[in-house]
């Protein structure tokens, strides 16, 4: 299957290899924060701020009932921010952190696939392969700011 046509929790499994499992917290949440940064970028210029933020916080409501440490993330015009996750994920059990991390960017995908009839799926995860490369990690420019 080539990685244009890779259903949401392909492109997650695709863009999730090469790094460590269970990565640190630290790396988990600046992988996930550099991700959403990107599918926010490509989502944007479609569907704008609106919308994206209205997807993302109902996202983000049904996932914290799967896992409620994410009920810590703030979803602004500017995007999804995991700032507030710092100090909730020290005491997460890294490979539930990461768990949790895969499945709010799989359910995100998957949402925003239904809403627009698949038609943003292809380039929302040509974005989050974009991100999968470990070199990416140390990226200054235009990187996301967790901290908001």
């Amino acid at each position: 299957m080539s990685e244009q046509n890779l259903s949401p929790h392909e492109a997650v499994r695709a863009w999730r290899e090469g790094w460590p499992v269970p990565a640190s917290p630290q790396a988990s949440l600046d992988l996930t924060a550099r991700a959403f940064h990107a599918l926010w970028g490509r989502g944007h210029s479609t569907l704008g701020g609106v919308t994206l933020v209205a997807v993302s916080e109902r996202v983000l409501q049904e996932t914290a009932k799967v896992h409620p440490h994410l009920s810590a993330v703030v979803v602004g015009p500017e995007g999804m921010r995991f700032g507030a996750l710092d100090p909730v994920a020290v005491g997460v059990d890294p490979g539930r952190l990461e768990e949790s991390l895969v499945f709010l960017v799989e359910q995100w995908l998957c949402i925003l696939g239904a809403l627009t009839g698949e038609v943003l799926s292809s380039a929302l995860g040509e974005s989050l392969l974009g991100e999968r490369d470990p070199a990416a990690a140390s990226r200054t420019e235009a990187e996301p700011e967790r901290s908001r």
